[in-house]
C-alpha cells in the first residue's frame, strides 16, 4: 500500500485532540463529525482512543479528489481513499459519507454533534462556509476543532484558512467560546 504523510501525527492535531477530546472518553451515544479525512489517521485515533463506547459514532465526510494544493498534486486520491478505506476497517460505528461538506452539511439534523472537525476545503470561502453550517449542527456546549488556522499556501489570500475562520469566529462571537488559537482553533458553542 502507497504511504502517505500523517499530518494528524506531524502537526499538532493530535496533542488538541487529546487535550480537548479527553473528557468525552468513552462516555454514550456521542456523535463526531470529521469534515475532510484523507487516510483516516485522526478517524483511527478518535476510534481506538475517545469513541470507544459502541453507542457513539463517527461520519467522515471527503470526496476523496484532493485540491489544488501543492502537497496534492504528487498524490494519487484513489490510493489516498484506499488507506482511508483500510484504516477503517472493522469500525461499525463510522459512516464514509464520500461527497462535499455541503452536501452533508445541508442535510444535517440542527443541533446534533457533539464535535465537530474541519479540515476540508483550506480557501477562506470554503472554510467559512462549512463552519457557518457546521455550527447550526453543533449541540450547546459542543466543540469544534478547525485545522490549519496559521496555514498558507502561498497562492493569494483566498487560500488562508485563517480569515475565513476569523470571520466565523467574529459572527458568532456572542454564541461561542475560543478555548484555543494556535495552529489549529477550537471552540464551544454556548
Amino acid at each position: 500500500m502507497t504511504e502517505f504523510p500523517n499530518w494528524f501525527a506531524s502537526t499538532k492535531a493530535k496533542q488538541n485532540f487529546e487535550k480537548f477530546l479527553e473528557p468525552y472518553k468513552g462516555h454514550t451515544e456521542l456523535q463526531f463529525l470529521q469534515l475532510g479525512a484523507y487516510t483516516g489517521d485522526a478517524s483511527l485515533w478518535l476510534l481506538e482512543n475517545i469513541l470507544t463506547d459502541k453507542s457513539s459514532h463517527l461520519t467522515d465526510v471527503d470526496t476523496w479528489e484532493g485540491s489544488d494544493e501543492v502537497a496534492h498534486d504528487s498524490m494519487d486520491f484513489k490510493e489516498v481513499e484506499k488507506a482511508y478505506d483500510y484504516q477503517t476497517r472493522g469500525y461499525k460505528n463510522i459512516t464514509k459519507f464520500k461527497g462535499t461538506t455541503i452536501e452533508w452539511l445541508k442535510a444535517a439534523p440542527f443541533d446534533y454533534y457533539d464535535f465537530i472537525y474541519i479540515d476540508a476545503d483550506h480557501t477562506s470561502p470554503g472554510v467559512l462556509i462549512d463552519a457557518e453550517l457546521s455550527f447550526l449542527s453543533l449541540k450547546s456546549g459542543g466543540l469544534i476543532g478547525f485545522d490549519d488556522y496559521e496555514w498558507d499556501q502561498g497562492k493569494g489570500a483566498v487560500y488562508n484558512p485563517k480569515a475565513g475562520i476569523d470571520t466565523f469566529l467574529y459572527r458568532h462571537r456572542k454564541e461561542l467560546d475560543i478555548i484555543h488559537i494556535g495552529w489549529q482553533v477550537w471552540i464551544t458553542k454556548k
